[in-house]
């Protein structure tokens, strides 16, 4: 294999190797924004679990004059 050769072989694993990694970056970024989606959910759940356990009122609202 000459010098040349060589040269346009490792520069074309290069862009294939660039290429997948832009791929995998986009994947991240779509993993990340659904963990966040996720995350969010969780704490909603989680104050409504706390809301509900917490004893309910029994006092009446004051009467407005």
């Amino acid at each position: 294999m000459s010098l040349a050769e060589s040269f346009f072989s490792t520069a074309k694993d290069l862009l294939t190797m660039t290429e997948n990694i832009k791929r995998m970056d986009s994947r991240i970024d779509k993993l990340t924004e659904e963990n966040r989606s996720l995350d969010r959910r969780v704490m909603r759940i989680e104050l409504m679990i706390d809301l509900a356990k917490q004893p309910a009122r029994k006092t009446t609202p004051k009467e407005l004059p």
